[in-house]
């Protein structure tokens, strides 16, 4: 039997990764695997005090996509496709901008202990958009725990989006 596809969709807050995956999930048949978001019970103080509350929260997100990406690779080894709305290189890109420097240095061993194992994508699709549009994406969907987001915080999380993803 013949391994499924992995596609992982990409980028900043706000960029649509969710809406394109359903499509993609409907289209390819997939098996949708969709970030957790709302369970996060650090994410709302978080955007209060991001020094304060950024190891939890990246590390609950860390440890939940580990067990996403676990439970997909039972199904891609079925010849079953999936499709996802983030890519486990998110924990880096935000664990990054959070976390103090030897936080992040501890955070990356555990990461890649963790992820050296798990299934990586066969296909990546990066979005971006300007930051303007990135709020206005932000405010329209009105999730309670977005309502305080800073656009310097946005602007910033693009450029380090753009480190990881965009050609040399």
């Amino acid at each position: 039997m013949n391994k499924g596809i992995f596609i992982s969709i990409e980028g900043p807050i706000g960029v649509g990764k969710t809406t394109l995956a359903s499509i993609l999930n409907k289209h390819f048949n997939a098996i949708l695997l969709r970030e957790i978001i709302e369970e996060n019970p650090f994410l709302s103080k978080f955007y209060t005090d991001i020094k304060e509350y950024a190891l939890q929260t990246e590390s609950f997100f860390l440890f939940n996509r580990i067990k996403q990406l676990e439970d997909a690779e039972k199904v891609l080894h079925k010849g079953q496709n999936v499709v996802s709305d983030y890519n486990i290189i998110k924990n880096l890109v935000f664990a990054g901008l959070t976390l103090d420097k030897k936080q992040f240095h501890r955070y990356k061993q555990v990461y890649n202990i963790f992820v050296s194992d798990l299934p990586q994508s066969d296909i990546i699709i990066y979005l971006n958009y300007n930051t303007d549009t990135l709020m206005k994406r932000i405010a329209t969907r009105d999730r309670s725990f977005e309502r305080q987001m800073d656009q310097n915080y946005i602007d910033t999380l693009r450029k380090e989006y753009k480190y990881y993803f965009d050609p040399l």
